[in-house]
């Protein structure tokens, strides 16, 4: 059976809290803790500890600590301690927010990390990588909106059902956003394409 986690950074961009209740492991981003540290307490508490003192950390809360000079962001290094640890699938959650360039940095995790199964979960949207020669499937989602973006130079051969704007083998661009914005009419929607890489935000709160 696999097991899931959620990573929660420090940005302002959250999922509801009743959401990060469901999840039985939960790690902090450094200071990711200041949005849960009232309601629930995490497995873990990794990074370089910049934006939260060590000092205030309760008693039974394991943590990790890294130098401030380092390679990999604090989100980054939550993912790699995930994945060290048998997690499937990951969520992220406060990993954008004021900082757009934050944002950035979270979906090139998404595209460097596309083998495992990791999501960013905002306030409104779910958001993750679609590989090829995959079927993705949404189920009860039905009038929910949901936009695909390439980040291949091309996406080819991508067919869908039950969406208001269905494709049948097209190719979708990276420099050409029409995939922005179509909505699922069915309760059972399926997607998949034969080659590339897709960005998939998907309305869900």
């Amino acid at each position: 059976m696999n097991k899931r986690v959620i990573i929660v950074g420090a940005g302002e961009r959250i999922c509801p809290k009743e959401t990060i209740k469901t999840f039985s492991d939960i790690i902090c981003a450094d200071g990711g803790y200041n949005h849960i540290k009232n309601i629930l307490k995490p497995n873990l508490i990794i990074g370089d500890f910049d934006s939260l003192s060590i000092k205030n950390i309760p008693k039974g809360i394991s943590v990790k600590r890294f130098p401030k000079k380092k390679d990999e962001t604090d989100i980054e290094l939550a993912i790699k301690y995930s994945l060290i640890n048998k997690y499937n699938p990951i969520y992220l959650t406060g990993v954008t927010g004021s900082r757009d360039d934050h944002f950035i940095t979270a979906i090139m995790l998404l595209e460097k990390y596309k083998n495992n199964e990791i999501h960013i979960l905002t306030e409104k949207y779910d958001i993750f990588i679609m590989n090829e020669k995959c079927t993705y499937t949404f189920e009860r989602l039905k009038f929910s909106y949901v936009s695909f973006f390439s980040l291949s130079n091309v996406t080819t051969h991508l067919e869908s059902e039950g969406f208001e704007y269905d494709y049948e083998d097209i190719s979708l661009p990276r420099n050409n956003p029409f995939g922005v914005s179509n909505k699922i009419i069915k309760n059972i929607s399926h997607i998949e394409f034969k080659k590339g890489l897709v960005l998939c935000f998907l309305r869900i709160y």
